[in-house]
């Protein structure tokens, strides 16, 4: 538990909108290393998100050599970002990707189903198919239709890590989320009212390497996703059920009653 006297501050930064799909790859290039001193940000970004990227790219990019054109994506614009600072200086971060009315069409792509027999992916050298994403529809885990959350984009400096601050990020972050569903419901491509309810399910494209760390954060695997790479790294589906207040003041706990619980998980927690 954090203390006056922790070091440790967490800030929540909501979606940062469209603005942040446009910063130049030049600024993007200057993050490949932490920094003590932020880059002057493009018009309409926000100073925090940088400061997001000041963790993501040093990790993701420097250390697990993923490609900087694919660290942004268009869920950074919509998602919620929590950034950890050790004396205003950013050392841990995460995103939750709001639900959207496309999203109960699949796990992976959203909006697009696939049956598992139709979804394959290259296969590397010694035979094994290598999907680029998860399998579509529904699992033993997943009813194929509840909208759901993705918590992702986790990452720790190298200097920070083995302090429980990525725990700290994922409690603070689903505590809040527990009490905002609204606020985690974006419009799809059929408008406000076609948003489903979120109900508390949570899913987490966690890498291979740290399923089992996942794991004690309450997050539990789901064989019927499969597994996938992405940038070169091998990823599984985990879910978590948070106990979520909906709309009508209505809770709902468990995962189908069976579930006791990314590049979008953490590397070096």
């Amino acid at each position: 538990m954090p203390t006056s006297s922790d070091p440790i501050k967490i800030t929540r930064l909501p979606p940062p909108g469209p603005a942040v799909l446009s910063i130049p790859h030049s600024l993007l290039s200057s993050l490949t290393e932490p920094s003590l001193t932020l880059p002057i940000p493009p018009k309409d970004v926000p100073p925090l998100y940088l400061s997001a990227l000041r963790v993501r790219i040093p990790v993701f990019v420097t250390e697990q050599r993923c490609s900087l054109e694919g660290e942004l994506d268009a869920d950074d614009a919509r998602s919620w970002h929590w950034i950890a600072f050790d004396n205003d200086q950013p050392v841990a971060t995460l995103r939750l990707v709001p639900v959207t009315a496309e999203v109960t069409g699949g796990v992976g792509q959203e909006g697009v189903v696939m049956e598992k027999e139709e979804h394959v992916g290259l296969p590397d050298k010694e035979g094994r198919d290598r999907r680029s994403e998860p399998y579509h529809g529904a699992t033993g885990m997943w009813d194929g239709r509840e909208p759901f959350i993705k918590i992702g984009r986790m990452a720790t400096l190298a200097s920070h890590r083995g302090r429980g601050i990525a725990q700290r990020l994922i409690e603070e972050s689903l505590a809040w989320a527990a009490t905002h569903g609204a606020d985690l419901s974006s419009p799809g491509s059929e408008g406000v009212d076609s948003i489903p309810q979120w109900r508390g399910l949570v899913l987490s494209h966690a890498q291979k390497s740290v399923q089992e760390w996942w794991g004690k954060m309450g997050f539990e695997v789901d064989e019927g996703l499969g597994a996938w790479w992405e940038e070169g790294i091998e990823h599984v589906g985990m879910w978590r059920r948070v106990d979520a207040a909906v709309v009508v003041g209505e809770k709902r706990g468990g995962l189908q009653d069976d579930c006791n619980g990314s590049r979008d998980a953490t590397k070096g927690v």
